[in-house]
């Protein structure tokens, strides 16, 4: 490991980036076997970002070139209307790579903001570098291929709950997506992601409880 640009003896954050790196490796070799020379290569393009609560990994508008892979933490990503609303998109935790990946695809800038909701740790890779990688190797064209598949199925479902499910379906819908979160997100911010109010959601919350 001593070839990874994490990898530092005088870092006192070795042993977590160690884990993260296990982590992102585990995570990608469970999609597609990647051999052992292009994960060295691969480990010569990525960095590593710490995210401060309530900070942004991404604003909107921001012109943007990166993909990030949640290690540890918490992000919400979120439009915001010309007059200031705020509407909650999805949330990201360990485990899930986070970007604005239809603006990546269109080379615009950010159509929506992602915030860390509590102190947060990525594993960074530019777009532009990862698209190389996918006429270097089938490695990665299968795993570019499996992260757009996986981006357009979870755009649909969440299109499909909000248009055709019930409040309630939907708050059943995120404790289970989001179990391991859930207590982590506060209530304005997961009503605003299913479409409610607070106030609606207190209500579903009670009812559930009382069941």
């Amino acid at each position: 490991m001593s070839n990874n640009p994490l990898y530092n003896k005088e870092n006192s954050k070795m042993t977590l980036d160690s884990n993260a790196l296990n982590m992102l490796y585990t995570h990608l070799n469970q999609v597609v076997p990647i051999p052992s020379e292009e994960w060295d290569f691969f480990l010569t393009l990525i960095s590593y970002r710490s995210i401060q609560k309530n900070s942004h990994f991404v604003q909107t508008d921001d012109d943007i070139n990166e993909i990030g892979f949640c290690v540890k933490g918490l992000f919400r990503l979120y439009y915001v209307t010309p007059d200031g609303n705020e509407f909650n998109k999805n949330f990201c935790k360990a485990g899930d790579f986070v970007t604005c990946y239809s603006a990546l695809l269109q080379n615009a800038p950010s159509y929506f903001s992602i915030q860390a909701l509590s102190e947060s740790h990525l594993i960074i890779f530019k777009y532009q570098d990862f698209q190389a990688l996918r006429n270097r190797h089938m490695c990665w064209e299968r795993l570019g291929s499996f992260i757009a598949e996986m981006l357009y199925l979870n755009k649909e479902i969440r299109e499909r709950e909000l248009l055709l499910f019930s409040a309630e379906k939907r708050y059943r819908l995120f404790l289970e997506r989001f179990s391991s979160i859930s207590e982590q997100i506060p209530i304005y911010h997961a009503a605003s992601y299913l479409g409610i109010t607070p106030v609606a959601l207190s209500r579903i919350r009670r009812k559930i409880n009382l069941c």
